[in-house]
């Protein structure tokens, strides 16, 4: 996991500092003018090389590195893998007909076809909810499945109108 500070320089511009997966430590400075100024650093927190940019160089490579400008094959293929599928939150509100009932016992994902990846709660996080998951109002159900199929969803843990 890679870890990310910012911080102003103060008439010059930002500081972007990165401490990556690999536990190497890199460092960008972009200036006010556009340059920007982009270091690796060694274990003792020294710069072991840098190349500085003008903006417009930083632009087009920024585009090469964040796929715009050519993307893996691997992330192509997973695009081309999900098209058609959609991810989605539901908060379930304290009349929901699903408040105090278990999962495994709703039949959500063999009635929809839409599966709850997760469970967002005040101050929790959870995945994969096991079938005992017993459903509280202000859940929020993360959920994935074919977009047409959410509606079917929405008629299990939603209220009737009435």
């Amino acid at each position: 996991m890679s870890f990310f500070s910012e911080s102003d320089l103060p008439g010059i511009g930002k500081k972007v500092s990165c401490t990556t997966h690999s536990k190497e430590k890199v460092v960008l400075v972009i200036h006010n003018d556009g340059k920007r100024e982009f270091y690796i650093m060694d274990k003792e927190g020294d710069p072991q090389a840098s190349v500085t940019l003008l903006d417009e160089e930083a632009r087009r490579l920024g585009g090469f590195l964040s796929g715009v400008m050519f993307k893996p094959k691997s992330v192509e293929n997973l695009e081309l893998a999900l098209e058609g599928i959609r991810i989605d939150w539901y908060k379930l509100d304290k009349n929901s007909p699903v408040i105090g009932k278990k999962l495994g016992g709703l039949g959500i994902r063999k009635n929809t076809q839409v599966s709850i990846i997760a469970i967002l709660k005040e101050t929790e996080f959870i995945p994969n909810p096991s079938s005992d998951y017993v459903f509280e109002a202000g859940d929020t159900c993360v959920v994935i499945g074919k977009p047409e199929k959410f509606k079917d969803f929405l008629e299990i843990v939603r209220p009737a109108q009435g």
